[in-house]
């Protein structure tokens, strides 16, 4: 097992992190008429990273570091829109969603006396939407609510038409999904280290 100090500090450390029941992540977005939620529940996944150290914050760079749902998981409690949604992400062609995480600049400061990392980090990742890989920086919120389970929140603006997508329209163009979506993460997990080779 692996606390948060040595996520940081061990270098060519393997990881295996094991997403929590309770994490989710969702698709915020408004149309003229009202706003909406697409939910889904990430997978677990394997994680392996080496880190660098400087004076003043900590450079995690990840290898490998992806998280990936079926477009069709996404649940907007709708059906009709769940149909939309899967049409406007183009799913039958990319039937998966992917965040990969390229690495997260640590301040020490967000160190706390007991040694543990809270407050936000600056993490640089890549969001690959209808096959389209698109860079996006995020302010990651990390917090500790229980031993050995870490989470991470953040929330992000996008643009469908950044990934090559057109806003969908419906009931004849009465009904118009707007460009901008949000992107929300709150994933919960715990870490354990494997051997490296």
């Amino acid at each position: 097992m692996v606390s948060i100090i040595d996520f940081y500090l061990l270098r060519s450390q393997s990881l295996k992190v094991i997403i929590q029941p309770q994490s989710m992540l969702q698709i915020q977005g408004k149309t003229n008429v009202n706003s909406f939620n697409c939910y889904c529940a990430p997978p677990s996944s394997v994680v392996s990273f080496t880190a660098e150290n400087s004076a003043e914050m900590q450079k995690v760079q990840f290898k490998k570091a992806e998280l990936t749902v079926l477009t069709r998981s996404l649940d907007c409690r709708h059906k009709m829109m769940n149909r939309d949604m899967y049409q406007t992400l183009r799913e039958e062609h990319f039937p998966t969603i992917t965040l990969s995480l390229a690495q997260v600049i640590i301040p020490l400061h967000n160190i706390n006396a007991r040694w543990k990392l809270e407050g936000q980090v600056v993490t640089e990742a890549y969001l690959t939407l209808a096959g389209m890989k698109r860079k996006i920086d995020l302010q990651v919120t990390i917090s500790q609510p229980l031993n050995n389970i870490y989470r991470f929140t953040a929330k992000k603006s996008l643009l469908l038409t950044d990934f090559g997508l057109t806003p969908p329209t419906v009931l004849m163009g009465m009904v118009k999904v707007r460009n901008e979506i949000t992107l929300e993460i709150d994933v919960y997990v715990s870490a354990y280290s494997t051997p490296t080779s």
